[in-house]
């Protein structure tokens, strides 16, 4: 598919102008997410059943799993005890 140049040009300028501390935290959330559902499938987990270990709805593993959720530590906490592993490393 080709790239109308003024889009590319605005999508390019676009992209320039959004806050690298915002750009990162789509990074983390995404490298997050990745993470998680690799597990699940590591371990032939559905969302649902995921869902029900975790105490939350099918809706929102499927937020969290987007790749755009904002984690909260707590969140994290819980999903790291949940599935025995340490989610993040400082």
């Amino acid at each position: 598919m080709r790239t109308h140049e003024p889009t590319k040009n605005l999508l390019n300028q676009l992209i320039a102008e959004i806050p690298e501390e915002v750009k990162m935290q789509c990074d983390m959330s995404d490298t997050i997410a990745g993470r998680i559902d690799s597990i699940l499938k590591e371990r032939g987990m559905t969302q649902k059943q995921f869902a029900q270990l975790v105490h939350h709805s099918q809706g929102e593993v499927s937020r969290w799993l987007s790749g755009t959720h904002n984690f909260t530590l707590a969140t994290l906490a819980k999903i790291s005890v949940a599935l025995g592993v340490n989610l993040l490393t400082v």
